[in-house]
C-alpha cells in the first residue's frame, strides 16, 4: 500500500550532487518551487516507516493531487541536515531539520520534518532561503517517513481584489462580497456565497516568492471581449476554456486550466510588478464556473492543494463551515474537468493560434 511521504519544496535547480550536499548551501526562494506531494510505490524495503534508496515514489508533477497518471521513480540518495536555517521575508527564521531526497529520473526535493512543517506555517509561509544545517551520518541515506509527513503551506488560488464578477444586480468587485451574497453561475443560476477570504502580500513576500505573482490576461486574450478588462489571477487559478478543438482533444468542450499554464498564449503572462496584492477566496456549496471581468473561471474548490494555500485562521473557519473537509477524505467535484499537464495544454495552444480560433467560444 502506498504511504503519502508529505510535502516538499521541488527544487527548480537540482543541487546535481553525488552523496552529501555542502553543509551551509544556500537555496533562495527562486531554487524553490511549489510544494509538492510525493508518496512511495508500494511496501518499503526497510519497514513500514524507514525509508532507504532504492525505494520507489510517485511524484505528484503536475499537482492535480492525482498519483495514478504518474510514473514511478527510484530514489538514489537522502541526505539529513540538522540545525538547518529557513529565513522569511520579515527576517525571522525557523531551525529545522530536513531531508534532501534525489530521484533517479532528476528531480531533487527538500522534505522538512513534521514539527518544522508547522513552525513554517505558523510563522510565515513565504520563504526567502533554506541554508542546509550539519549533515547527518547516522540517517545517511535513510530516513523514518513518518517525522517527515508534513504539509507546507506556499500557495494561493484565487482571484485578486479589484476584480469584477457578475451578480444578479450588475458587476461588482469581487473584494466587496461577503457571505450570504449571491453570484451569477455559468450552470446553476444565482448562488449565494458560503465564505470569503482574503489574503494580502506584501511587496517583501512577492520578492522572496515570485512564483506567487498573479497571472495577467490581457482584455480580448481569450476570445472577443474576454476578458473585457485585465485579469488578474493566482497562477494556479483555472480558467474556463471552451471550444471545439478541446472537445476533439479531450472529449469536453469546456475545460478548466491553470493560469499559469497558459502563458504560450498572446496576451498572457505572469506580471511584473511587485507592488502589494490582495488575493480573494469564493466559496459556493458545490465548485462552480463564475464569470470575472466577464470571462469564466472557477470559484474556489476545496481539493488538497487549495486548503494547503489557506492561512490556519481561514483554514480552521473553513472547516467549522464544511466540517467534513478536516477529515482530509472528502474531495469535492470539480464543475469542469481540468487539464493539467503542460505539454497537452501548449499542444491546446498551438492548435488554437494555428487555426485562429478563440480559446473561449461561449454558446450564445
Amino acid at each position: 500500500m502506498a504511504v503519502l511521504v508529505g510535502s516538499g519544496f521541488h527544487l527548480t535547480t537540482a543541487l546535481g550532487v553525488a552523496g552529501a550536499a555542502a553543509q551551509g548551501t544556500v537555496l533562495s526562494g527562486s531554487d524553490l518551487g511549489q510544494p509538492i506531494d510525493i508518496q512511495t510505490d508500494g511496501a518499503l524495503a526497510g519497514g513500514v516507516n524507514a525509508m532507504h534508496a532504492g525505494d520507489s515514489f510517485i511524484v505528484d508533477t503536475d499537482e492535480d493531487g492525482d498519483f495514478t497518471d504518474e510514473a514511478a521513480t527510484t530514489q538514489t540518495d537522502n541526505d539529513r541536515y540538522t540545525g538547518s536555517t529557513v529565513t522569511y521575508a520579515d527576517g525571522s527564521t525557523s531551525t529545522v531539520t530536513l531531508e534532501l531526497i534525489t530521484l533517479s529520473d532528476g528531480t531533487q526535493a527538500i522534505l522538512v520534518n513534521g514539527g518544522g512543517a508547522n513552525s513554517i506555517n505558523a510563522a510565515s509561509d513565504q520563504i526567502q532561503s533554506i541554508t542546509l544545517g550539519t549533515f547527518s551520518t547516522t540517517f545517511n541515506n535513510r530516513y523514518n517517513q513518518s517525522n517527515f509527513n508534513n504539509t507546507i503551506t506556499n500557495s494561493v488560488v484565487c482571484f485578486c481584489a479589484k476584480t469584477m464578477v457578475q451578480t444578479p444586480n450588475g458587476e461588482r468587485p469581487i473584494g466587496s462580497l461577503k457571505a450570504g451574497d449571491e453570484v451569477v453561475t455559468a450552470n446553476a443560476g444565482s448562488q449565494k456565497v458560503l465564505w470569503v477570504g482574503k489574503r494580502k502580500l506584501s511587496t517583501a513576500q512577492l520578492v522572496a516568492a515570485p512564483h506567487l505573482k498573479p497571472v495577467r490576461i490581457r482584455a480580448g486574450a481569450l476570445g472577443e471581449n474576454l476578458p473585457k478588462s485585465d485579469l488578474l489571477v493566482s497562477p494556479q487559478h483555472r480558467i474556463l476554456i471552451a471550444s471545439k478543438i478541446a472537445e476533439r482533444m479531450f472529449g469536453q468542450k469546456e475545460i478548466f486550466v491553470p493560469a499559469i499554464k497558459l502563458l504560450d498564449a498572446e496576451g498572457i503572462e505572469q506580471f511584473a510588478s511587485l507592488a502589494p496584492i490582495t488575493y480573494v477566496h469564493v466559496l459556493f456549496d458545490k465548485h462552480q464556473v463564475i464569470f470575472a471581468n466577464g470571462t469564466p473561471a472557477e470559484s474556489l474548490h476545496t481539493g488538497p492543494q487549495a486548503l494547503r494555500s489557506l492561512l490556519p485562521n481561514a483554514r480552521k473557519e473553513l472547516f467549522e463551515i464544511f466540517p467534513e473537509l478536516s477529515a482530509g477524505s472528502h474531495f469535492p467535484t470539480l464543475a469542469r474537468p481540468a487539464v493539467q499537464k503542460q505539454a497537452q495544454v501548449t499542444k491546446l495552444l498551438a492548435r488554437h493560434h494555428k487555426n485562429r480560433k478563440h480559446l473561449v467560444l461561449l454558446d450564445s
